[in-house]
Parts: structure tokens; C-alpha cells; sequence
């Protein structure tokens, strides 16, 4: 009976050895990732590849640590350990805040991606395009932030700068892609102000469609910086590789996937360089500072890594749920941010989940300035 005992049990300890040495080096990588998070210690495209894969390295430590549980629970102190190192990052993922009160009136901020409000397709979206200009114009904020913002003196249905300006006197446009459109229409960054504008800087990012624009504005005695911003897009649609495995075309999703994963090498490269650009104009602000817009990358990247490092982030502090951003595929990401500097208080945060009239989710945010 005891040599029995002994068969059975030995391919279960083959195993049982195969996922230990693959939960060592999978700890260790989740390490990795966190380590780059912190410290940005790489200054190479290859650090983004790495942060970015740390929520699936998550996974795997979860998967690691419940299997050890049941089978030998001492192992289960490693992926354990891995995961409790990291929960500063799971905040990353998922939120849990309640709204707060204050007595002060609050700064409410909106931003949102547009989409280019459908210009190169209206007569398919007319519908759609009405309710999108609805609410980019009467939804109650005080600040609207707008990438890819389209307006046409020429064209009625887009004579978008003239709608938003009646409520928000004090606005500051960027046109972006000047080469192909003409002094009455514009693409581009728009931030629209209940409150005077000062002062207004922005530029198109070296070899790019994107770009930042920021403003300074006076609330009461107080004045603030908004940088709106637009990083470089990395064009990725995972769709197109899921559809060409459903019609069983493997070639085309090889080269799709070969594809996506340039798309994100040149992305991180030139993220570096555009948030480089957006550092210097905060830390050179006399200004309390909001930064925002459309990041074209998740939390655990190298542009939202570095903005956090001297800022902190909107969904972060009082968010709730996962705020998922993108209304395409791949759906499941937070793409579009809001970040504050320390002169700020968070009141509440929320993604405005509801709104789909562009292929990103507006995100809303309230502030006050805390009194010094």
C-alpha cells in the first residue's frame, strides 16, 4: 500500500515543483514592475512594456497564492507578500470613495474626448452629433476641458466655438493638423472657463497630430493652471486582431499583433518625450496646478507613472468602481485622467459611464483649494 502511496503521489510533486519554479521568477517580475513604477529607474521604451503588463502579473501572483494555500500553504507567503507590496497599485486599477461635503463652493471640471465630434461623418451621426453638442455645452461645470474638439464658422452644425462661448465667455483654443484645415475651421484642444483666462500657452508635440494647452484663470483670489493635453495616439485597435482570429485568418492577426506591438514601442518613446514637456510646465507653475486629458495609456505606464509621481491622481483619491474611459475595444482601460496638485482637495470623481455619444467616457471631477 505505501509504495501505492508513493506512485500516485509522484506526479502530483512534479507539478506541484513545475508552478514553484514558475511562481519564483513570476514574483520576481511582478517586483520588477513595481520597482519601474516607483522609481522610473529605466529610461528606456522597454520599461513601458514591462509597467504595463504588471495588472496581468497581478493575476497570476493571485492565481500562485490560492493554489499555495491549498496545497502548500508556507509557499503561499511569497505571492502573498508580492501582493501586499502592491496594493498601492491596485488603486491604480480600482477605487473605493465616498463624495465629500465642504462649505466652500466647489471647482467642478470636466474633460472630455470628443472624438472629433463626428466631423468627416455627419450625415451617419447627425443624431448622435446633436446629443454629443447637447451636453458638451449644458452639462453644469465650471471648467470643460475638450480633446479633439472640432469647430467650422462655415459649416452650421459645427460652429461649435460660438455655441460653447455663450455660457463660457473665456475660452482657449489649440488647432492642431493646421496644414489641412483653413483659418474658419479647427481641430484640436479647447478648454472653455466660467472664470478669466490671464494667460494661455500651447503647442503641437514634435511630429505628432497631438499636443498641450494650457490656461491660467482667476477664481476669486485665487488663481489656478489647467493643462489640457493630448498625447501621442498609439493607434492600437485589438479589435482587428480578435476579428481576424474569429474568421481564423492567423496570418493577418500575427502581422496585427506584430503591429500593435510596434504602435506601443514608438508610443512609449514618444510619450517620454511629450510628458517631458508637461513636467517642466508644472514644476515651473506659481500656480496650483490640474492636468488633464486623454493620456493614450493605462495607469501603469510611463507617462501616468511620472505625472504621479509629482501629482495626484483624480480617480485615485476619490474615484469608485474600476472608471473604465474607452467606449471601444478594448474597453476595459482608463485611458483619460484628471491629476491635482497638492494646494487641491478632492470632492468627488466620477466617469460618466452613461454618455456614449464619443468613443471615450466624459470624467468629472470637483476640487476646492485648500486654505493655506
Amino acid at each position: 500500500m505505501g509504495k501505492r502511496k508513493t506512485s500516485e503521489s509522484l506526479p502530483k510533486k512534479i507539478i506541484s515543483s513545475i508552478i514553484w519554479l514558475g511562481t519564483l521568477p513570476l514574483c520576481l517580475y511582478t517586483l520588477l514592475t513595481y520597482l519601474l513604477s516607483y522609481s522610473l529607474i529605466i529610461d528606456h521604451w522597454l520599461a513601458g512594456f514591462i509597467m504595463m503588463s504588471m495588472p496581468v502579473a497581478q493575476i497570476l501572483c493571485f492565481v500562485s497564492l490560492i493554489y499555495w494555500i491549498f496545497q502548500r500553504a508556507k509557499r503561499a507567503l511569497l505571492p502573498l507578500t508580492v501582493l501586499l507590496l502592491g496594493l498601492s497599485f491596485i488603486q491604480r486599477s480600482i477605487a473605493i470613495h465616498n463624495p465629500k461635503e465642504s462649505l466652500e463652493k466647489p471647482i467642478k471640471v470636466l474633460n472630455y474626448n470628443v472624438f472629433g465630434m463626428y466631423s468627416n461623418a455627419y450625415e451617419a451621426n447627425e443624431e448622435n452629433v446633436e446629443n454629443l453638442k447637447k451636453f458638451m455645452r449644458d452639462y453644469e461645470a465650471d471648467i470643460k476641458c475638450f480633446q479633439e474638439f472640432y469647430s467650422n464658422a462655415d459649416r452650421p452644425a459645427y460652429k461649435s466655438i460660438s455655441m460653447m462661448k455663450e455660457q463660457y465667455p473665456h475660452y482657449a483654443i489649440l488647432p492642431l493638423k493646421k496644414e489641412i484645415f483653413d483659418s474658419r475651421e479647427k481641430m484640436g484642444l479647447a478648454i472653455f472657463s466660467k472664470y478669466p483666462i490671464i494667460h494661455q500657452e500651447g503647442q503641437q508635440f514634435k511630429n505628432s497630430a497631438n499636443g498641450f494647452l494650457f490656461v491660467d484663470l482667476v477664481k476669486g483670489k485665487d488663481t489656478i493652471r489647467v493643462i489640457n493635453l493630448q498625447l501621442w495616439s498609439m493607434g492600437i485597435r485589438v479589435g482587428k486582431v480578435t476579428g481576424k482570429i474569429r474568421d481564423q485568418d492567423y496570418e493577418d492577426a500575427k502581422k496585427e499583433g506584430r503591429g500593435i506591438i510596434a504602435s506601443l514601442k514608438k508610443g512609449f518613446i514618444r510619450h517620454k518625450e511629450e510628458i517631458s514637456q508637461i513636467n517642466r510646465i508644472i514644476q515651473q507653475s506659481p500656480y496650483p496646478v490640474l492636468v488633464m486629458g486623454d493620456l493614450n495609456e493605462t495607469p501603469y505606464g510611463w507617462a501616468y507613472g511620472t505625472l504621479r509621481e509629482r501629482m495626484d491622481n483624480a480617480f485615485e483619491s476619490a474615484g469608485r468602481g474600476f472608471g473604465f474611459t474607452l467606449n471601444r475595444s478594448p474597453y476595459m482601460v482608463r485611458i483619460d485622467n484628471q491629476f491635482f496638485s497638492k494646494e487641491f482637495e478632492i470632492l468627488q470623481f466620477i466617469t460618466l459611464r452613461k454618455i456614449t455619444y464619443s468613443d471615450h467616457f466624459p470624467i468629472v471631477a470637483s476640487y476646492v483649494i485648500k486654505k493655506h
